[in-house]
């Protein structure tokens, strides 16, 4: 450790400002005295360290320039991920560091377990040792799962980390049958057909899993859509608006198997109608309008001939029989009512009944 002590006896001396004698007579020591510290030729003795340091008003450990390290739980954590983030194998002294201190915490071990991943994952070729490691951390991470986690970091996420690097160690079996034990409301779905794809699978059953896992996605996908639409409203995004409405609408466009009326087009209603309040918040009235007429246009063709199967995808044939529902309402004018309640504008609700009328 480098310590600065005579650059820091005279940086600070001509910062108050002092002459090496005004500080000499403050002291009771000799010019030489100053001068020799100033040099790097002698050292002050902790007495006068600390009467230094009461004079330049700082502590002694800043006059001598040793910087701490703080070692609190919590900062060596996030020391660990911001070495990760940079991918300074650092990470990976901090997080043996980390271990031996706190073996049995469990964000020391869930941290130390995903730098030992990520690193092992990303060697050419893997680093089976180091992936091994990481394996064993997580599922010691699993069992000491503290009561108050949050269940995202909890004990299914520390397990489904396991299962999936058993995959990159050709475990394959074992981390196929780890993902299905543990899929708890389908929470592996994606990463347990990605792997049976990956395995060659092309049977029935495999199809089932993957469309069952695309329809939750999709799902995922449109709620995320609108609870972000609603929150750049509360915030008064507008632009952002436009942008994840035209998204949204284009993307429900490109998967959509025919022209036919279904169950998209209640969604693209919806979509349209908060591009045209986005037009509308922003003094745009005739893009607004026009907008709104099309989500119009769009709810009565549905409405007309409602469609609520889920055969609609054009990247497969669905197979199982089902229906899909929406909350916002049963119909597309329903759910636009709905919508328009939720966002609250009156002036915009009126254009709407008027366009209705």
């Amino acid at each position: 450790m480098e310590l600065k002590l005579a650059e820091n006896i005279r940086r600070l001396r001509k910062e108050k400002p002092m002459t090496q004698e005004a500080l000499a007579d403050a002291l009771g020591v000799t010019v030489g005295a100053v001068y020799k510290w100033e040099a790097d030729l002698s050292t002050p003795e902790l007495p006068m360290l600390v009467k230094l340091a009461e004079l330049f008003d700082t502590s002694v450990d800043t006059l001598i320039g040793y910087e701490s390290t703080d070692n609190s739980k919590q900062v060596i954590i996030d020391r660990i991920y911001g070495y990760s983030a940079k991918k300074d194998r650092k990470a990976i002294e901090e997080a043996d560091l980390a271990l031996a201190k706190y073996p049995n915490d469990y964000w020391v071990v869930l941290a130390a377990a995903n730098i030992y991943s990520n690193f092992g994952v990303e060697e050419k070729p893997k680093n089976k040792a180091m992936i091994r490691k990481a394996i064993a951390l997580f599922e010691k991470a699993a069992r000491i799962v503290p009561h108050d986690a949050d269940p995202k970091y909890g004990k299914l996420a520390a397990l489904g980390s396991s299962a999936t690097l058993y995959y990159f160690i050709d475990e394959k079996d074992k981390a196929l049958t780890m993902l299905k034990k543990h899929n708890e409301a389908g929470i592996f779905d994606a990463r347990i057909v990605a792997m049976m794809t990956m395995n060659g699978d092309t049977s029935d059953n495999c199809q089932w899993r993957i469309v069952d896992s695309f329809w939750r996605t999709c799902s995922d996908i449109f709620n995320t859509s609108n609870a972000l639409l609603l929150f750049y409203k509360n915030r008064g995004e507008l632009e952002r608006i436009k942008t994840l409405a035209r998204w949204s609408i284009e993307y429900v466009t490109s998967i959509r198997k025919n022209d036919d009326p279904c169950f998209l087009d209640k969604m693209i209603a919806s979509f349209t109608m908060a591009e045209s309040y986005a037009y509308f918040k922003g003094g745009d009235p005739d893009k607004a309008l026009n907008l709104m007429k099309k989500a119009k246009e769009i709810g009565d063709r549905f409405d007309q001939a409602p469609n609520y199967g889920t055969d609609i995808i054009k990247l497969f044939d669905n197979k199982s029989e089902g229906t899909l529902v929406d909350v916002l309402g049963k119909t597309a004018h329903e759910s636009i009512e709905n919508l328009l309640e939720i966002i609250g504008d009156k002036k915009f609700s009126s254009a709407w009944r008027n366009l209705n009328k």
